[in-house]
């Protein structure tokens, strides 16, 4: 107080000793401290000065960001303008244009407010000036909560919490329950674990060379090790692209910060507990925000450029890569030509010799192979149980005794059906043998199917006479174009999907995604906008 002006210590002195509104109000905002006495101060600017002369207290004021005087100590907000203020007595509190509601001096914020009920919209009538626990009631709540008998207001969905609540504890405690009993169950089939181990093993990806059968080392740099072809290292190099990106526009950010203005790091997220303070920080933000809008810009057009010509490095970087691979590397999609176009052949016929011998004459190169996609996907479970009991016959061998079940099986079963494990599937009609016959050669063919030539040099002369001319197969003109993919890399369930069926599928999903949003945005969102916009922030409540 020695620094203060003679006069000023005075009438500032317990006006500060009695209200805390400095303390509580300004400490609690990160950015905002207590300085000199009758100052506000946001990041080291002062806001304003406690006026000494008492005639502020006949204007109201835009954003205030100056305290009271102690001759008309409360700031009361005005009701039909919005974020202005005027220093009025106790007694004015109500009055004089202020907001009727905020009747109650409150000399720990410095300002006229209304009851101190959380989520309340209209208090109990008070005359102006008048304080007590009596006023410090509700009569109207805000939209979502209730009023209760004790006058205070109550959410509505409090209830939908507490039953969701409920049911992940419920939730929660089944699956640990069957945790518990799957780790509990003995062991009846040690031979088919040690067989999952051992195809594990073999599934690995091992070194190569002098430490054959070594896994690779947690050292390995993926970024530039082959260690499970072309589309590993692409990957790990996209995931490295997508973090320098990340980190390179968080650097040049964090650097205008630190070289511009530390205030871009708190613009827009500092609390107010009162209105008036409220006002204040966004008036400040607002005049802040304008003048620092050219590191905005300047972040955004580096940003731009940065992501645009990032992305382009980066293709041109994959392709080389992947040219560069695949020059360095043999592999059967060398060999391999996709056959495009193909019509539906019954299962009746033999469409690989038929095939074989069509590519062979338009091409005069020799066909060692033709692997060609059928359309099986309304069989598909019944196709590939059939191929794994060719596969694996000592495991579904006739008279198995059946495995036991509990009240932990449905929930077992669901989950390896995902990975197309059937434990129990004992239970439900195996087709015979005439039945699976019946059901193959009522397949028909899908529209493409995969060449394998002889030599790579053969595979390019026969994609480059067919092109522009195609091959006739039934009633059909077929394209033969180079495959960049061998046989044992396609999912051949999904070959069935003709081009309609992907622009049905693509229509139907961007359907789905803007209902998606639509109901995201009528039940989720609008109520929330609505709810959020319905709370007048006064006295630190928010909803």
């Amino acid at each position: 107080l020695a620094s203060c002006e003679d006069g000023v210590c005075n009438n500032v002195q317990g006006l500060f000793q009695r209200q805390a509104m400095v303390e509580v109000g300004l400490n609690s905002i990160t950015g905002i401290r207590a300085g000199n006495v009758g100052k506000w101060f946001f990041d080291g600017e002062s806001l304003g000065h406690v006026p000494v002369n008492d005639t502020v207290c006949e204007k109201d004021l835009f954003a205030r960001s100056e305290l009271c005087p102690a001759h008309c100590p409360f700031a009361a907000e005005m009701s039909n303008r919005f974020c202005h203020f005027r220093c009025v007595k106790d007694f004015e509190c109500g009055l004089l244009g202020t907001i009727s509601n905020a009747t109650i001096p409150d000399e720990k914020l410095h300002l006229c407010r209304h009851c101190s009920v959380e989520a309340c919209l209209t208090c109990v009538a008070g005359k102006p000036g008048q304080k007590g626990q009596d006023l410090e009631r509700c009569v109207r709540c805000m939209p979502g909560y209730s009023l209760t008998e004790q006058a205070e207001c109550r959410m509505n969905v409090l209830g939908v919490f507490v039953a969701v609540s409920v049911m992940i504890a419920i939730t929660s405690v089944i699956l640990i329950a069957w945790y518990l009993r799957i780790l509990a169950r003995p062991c009846i089939n040690q031979e088919g674990v040690d067989e999952g181990i051992a195809g594990r093993s073999r599934a690995m990806i091992l070194q190569e060379g002098n430490t054959a059968h070594s896994p690779y080392p947690l050292r390995t740099n993926l970024l530039s090790t082959n260690v499970a072809g072309l589309g590993t290292i692409c990957f790990f190099r996209f995931q490295f692209a997508i973090l320098v990106w990340a980190i390179t526009l968080l650097a040049v950010w964090v650097g205008l910060t630190i070289f511009v203005s530390s205030d871009l790091f708190i613009l827009g997220n500092r609390l107010a507990t009162t209105p008036q303070m409220l006002c204040a920080i966004i008036r400040w933000g607002h005049v802040r925000q304008r003048e620092l809008l050219w590191t905005k810009v300047a972040w955004l057009g580096f940003a731009y450029i940065f992501s645009f010509g990032g992305a382009i490095f980066h293709a041109m970087h994959q392709t080389w890569l992947a040219s560069t691979l695949d020059d360095e590397n043999t592999t059967i999609s060398d060999f391999a030509a996709v056959l495009r176009g193909l019509p539906q052949i019954k299962g009746t016929e033999q469409v690989e010799m038929l095939i074989k011998d069509k590519v062979e004459q338009a091409t005069g190169e020799r066909v060692v192979g033709v692997s060609v996609a059928w359309n099986y996907d309304s069989c598909a479970d019944v196709v590939w149980q059939e191929l794994d009991k060719e596969l694996f016959p000592d495991q579904h061998s006739v008279g198995t005794t059946p495995l036991p079940t509990s009240f932990d099986t449905p929930i077992t079963d669901m989950i390896l059906h995902t990975w197309h494990v059937h434990l129990h599937s004992g239970r439900q009609h195996e087709p015979s043998e005439s039945e699976m016959r019946r059901m193959v050669m009522d397949l028909n063919t899908a529209s493409m199917a995969f060449v394998i030539f002889e030599k790579e040099s053969a595979r390019d002369k026969a994609v480059k006479w067919l092109k522009g001319v195609g091959i006739k197969i039934g009633n059909e003109l077929c394209t033969l174009e180079e495959s960049h993919h061998g046989p044992r890399e396609v999912m051949w369930d999904n070959l069935s999907v003709t081009p309609s069926d992907r622009r049905s599928l693509l229509f139907g999903s961007t359907l789905l995604v803007f209902g998606a949003c639509l109901a995201w945005t009528v039940i989720l969102y609008l109520p929330y906008a609505y709810y959020r916009t319905s709370f007048s922030y006064a006295n630190g409540d928010e909803p």
